[in-house]
């Protein structure tokens, strides 16, 4: 299939799939855009401002970590109340109170209080996530469902072009008029933190006691009992997560230090790159329907995550710019266009009530091994620079690839492949 006609089967397949989201799905949309956008200006510019304030990476690793913390210990408890509390009130309160942590980014200057708002920014912004995908389940059908999936995956990665360009370029741009580096970052931390709270008004407008498919008819609810727990099936869902996490918290928070490191980089080329890898990222999520409509989503996840884990490599052992831009922008669209595509088969190999906490599981373990390593990462690089912990991220998400194909693709492989 020409690359041309591929594009406008794809746009097909969403125009026909939007017309049937439900209007909840379309002001959920809009809140993660909104929020998406502010949160990424924080995420690139958090640990550039702790390294100006003369944070080491040590410490920069043990405050990232906080954030990881606060998803952890929210997750579960979080998976309980969303299940039984209005999705209105979830997604409003989660918007709110984490721009106040943002807020508190901003305004902090000492370790103790910095690290307790990024604590308090996970803990808040852990009831979206968990939120997310059973909300998702229950306000939409499968015949558009993987589409939603992979639109919202697809818009956290549109927003982050939107967040990198706009977070470098306002914190360059204030600088440059007030001369003040320290109060540059600040400003530029607090519109991230107003564009998270702005997601208000969308989520605000949320009726979930007037949902409705797309037919016209109730959305069937999935809270209630927990029923019977199949231990072993959760074990496989969740374990290929936990090397991933351990995987993505040795590298992913310091890739703005590695560049800047590395390399000399400004905050705002910095963000053109972080930018780039966006946009990579979003056109390879729009694909995911697509692509796992042929090839099926477990053969899907396993094929992006494996191929993601040569480029770790590149960046792991060259430094050519260039290069390792581009190997940048592969790793991270290869690996983030899985996610959306997991979420959706890990929340459909289980019984409806319990995929809120199947989504709490898998943010818990995704989180907690996460926060583990970015904790220890920090130090490493302190001690040995980067290579050690991108080495380390290739072998865990190695791992994680090995483990999916041995659960889920093994028996496949040795018999005919049925028809998708």
């Amino acid at each position: 299939m020409s690359t041309m006609r591929f594009i406008g089967v794809m746009f097909k397949e969403y125009r026909d799939a939007f017309s049937l989201f439900t209007h909840n799905a379309r002001l959920f949309l809009m809140g993660s855009f909104l929020l998406g956008v502010g949160t990424n200006m924080v995420q690139l510019l958090l640990n550039l401002y702790l390294k100006r304030l003369d944070f080491g990476e040590a410490d920069i690793g043990a405050i990232l970590a906080m954030r990881a913390f606060g998803s952890f210990i929210v997750a579960l408890p979080a998976s309980f109340i969303v299940a039984r509390a209005n999705s209105r009130h979830v997604l409003s309160a989660a918007a709110l109170f984490t721009a106040l942590a943002y807020v508190g980014h901003a305004v902090m200057s000492d370790f103790g209080p910095i690290a307790a708002s990024v604590l308090m920014s996970g803990a808040f912004s852990s009831l979206y996530q968990v939120a997310a995908g059973p909300f998702f389940m229950k306000n939409s059908n499968p015949e558009e469902r993987v589409h939603l999936f992979s639109l919202n995956g697809a818009l956290g990665m549109g927003t982050g072009v939107l967040g990198s360009l706009f977070g470098g370029a306002l914190k360059e741009l204030v600088f440059k008029i007030g001369g003040d580096e320290v109060f540059s970052y600040r400003a530029a931390l607090l519109l991230g933190a107003l564009f998270v709270a702005s997601a208000l008004v969308p989520f605000l407008r949320i009726r979930e006691s007037r949902v409705q498919g797309p037919a016209g008819g109730p959305v069937k609810a999935i809270s209630g009992p927990l029923g019977a727990i199949d231990a072993g099936l959760y074990a496989k869902l969740l374990a290929p997560g936990f090397f991933i996490g351990m995987g993505a918290g040795l590298t992913i928070p310091y890739l703005n230090l590695y560049f800047k490191n590395e390399f000399e980089l400004g905050d705002a080329f910095i963000g053109v790159i972080f930018a780039a890898g966006q946009v990579g990222t979003f056109l390879g999520m729009i694909s995911g329907p697509a692509i796992a409509s042929r090839l099926g989503k477990p053969r899907s996840v396993f094929l992006m995550q494996a191929a993601s884990v040569p480029f770790i490599l590149v960046l792991t052992l060259l430094r050519y710019l260039p290069l390792v831009i581009l190997a940048f922008i592969a790793r991270q669209t290869l690996m983030n266009m899985s996610t959306p595509i997991s979420d959706n088969f890990a929340l459909e190999k289980v019984p409806p009530n319990q995929q809120y906490l199947m989504n709490a599981l898998k943010m818990l373990n995704w989180t907690g091994s996460w926060m583990v390593s970015a904790r220890i990462s920090g130090s490493i690089i302190a001690a040995r620079g980067f290579t050690p912990s991108f080495t380390l991220t290739a072998i865990f998400y190695s791992v994680a690839s090995i483990l999916f194909w041995w659960f889920f693709l093994k028996k496949e492989h040795r018999r005919p492949r049925a028809v998708q």
